[in-house]
C-alpha cells in the first residue's frame, strides 16, 4: 500500500514537484513485442483510474508508445476526458522520430508534439523529452542545429505548448553530450542504473551538478530482473 503521505520532491529547477515514483506507461499502450504481454484498453483505463486516485502524481509516456502508434497517449487522454486530471498531476511525454523513416527533423518534432497534445487532450504538455535520438538517422550536430528538433522544442516552449524540455536515451556517452549542451532541464536514463548495471553513474552525477532533474527508468533492466 502506498502511503497517503508520499512526499513530493523538486523536479530539478523546473518548479514542478513530483512523487519519487512515476507511473511508466509503455505497457498501457499494449506493446506485447516489447514487454511480453498484452494490455487491453479496459485494463489500461482501470490502471490509469487507480493511478489518478493514488498518492502518485507523476506519469510518463511517449508519442511512440503503443500498438498502434500513440495508443498509450490515446488511453491516457481517454481517462482524462472521462475522470478528469487530478490537481497537481504531472504528465511527461516524449517527442519522437518517425518510426517508419527515422526522420527526426524540426517538422517531425512539431508534428509529434501536436499529436501528443491532441491525443492527451491537453492545452500544454508539462514535460517533453527528446526521445532516443540514437535510433534516428540524424546526427548529434543535426539534432542540435539552430533549425533542428531541439530548437523546435524550445520554440514550442516559447509558444506555451511545452512547460519544460528533457532528453531521454540510452548510450551514456551520447547522453553526456546532450546534457552538457545546457539545452535540457531533465534527463531520463533507462536500463543503466539497476542492481546489475551502474553505467549511468557519471551521467546522473553530471546531471545533478548541472541542476537537471533525473529520472531512472526500467529499474528492473527492461524485465531481465
Amino acid at each position: 500500500t502506498v502511503s497517503e503521505e508520499l512526499p513530493k520532491v523538486p523536479f530539478g529547477k523546473t518548479g514542478l514537484k513530483v512523487t519519487p515514483i512515476c507511473l511508466g506507461c509503455v505497457p498501457l499502450g499494449n506493446m506485447p513485442k516489447e514487454v511480453g504481454y498484452s494490455v487491453s484498453e479496459e485494463q489500461a483505463l482501470q490502471t490509469l483510474k487507480r493511478a489518478f486516485k493514488s498518492p502518485i502524481n507523476f506519469l510518463d509516456t511517449a508519442a511512440i508508445y503503443g500498438t498502434p502508434y500513440g495508443e498509450s497517449e490515446h488511453r491516457i487522454g481517454k481517462t482524462i476526458r472521462e475522470f478528469g486530471l487530478p490537481s497537481g498531476f504531472v504528465i511527461a511525454t516524449k517527442a519522437d522520430r518517425n518510426p517508419e523513416t527515422g526522420d527526426f527533423s524540426a517538422q517531425q518534432v512539431h508534428y509529434s508534439v501536436r499529436q501528443s497534445l491532441e491525443r492527451l487532450g491537453l492545452d500544454k504538455l508539462p514535460i517533453v523529452y527528446l526521445h532516443d535520438p540514437e535510433y534516428s538517422k540524424f546526427t548529434f550536430e543535426q539534432i542540435m542545429a539552430p533549425d533542428g528538433p531541439v530548437a523546435q522544442l524550445h520554440q514550442l516552449k516559447r509558444e506555451g505548448l511545452i512547460g519544460h524540455i528533457g532528453i531521454s536515451g540510452g548510450p551514456i556517452d551520447m547522453m553526456m553530450r546532450y546534457v552538457e549542451t545546457g539545452a535540457f532541464e531533465a534527463v531520463i536514463t533507462h536500463n543503466r542504473w539497476t542492481i546489475l548495471n551502474r553505467t549511468a553513474q557519471p551521467l546522473i552525477e553530471r546531471a545533478f551538478q548541472l541542476g537537471l532533474a533525473v529520472v531512472n527508468a526500467a529499474v528492473y533492466g527492461g524485465g531481465i530482473l
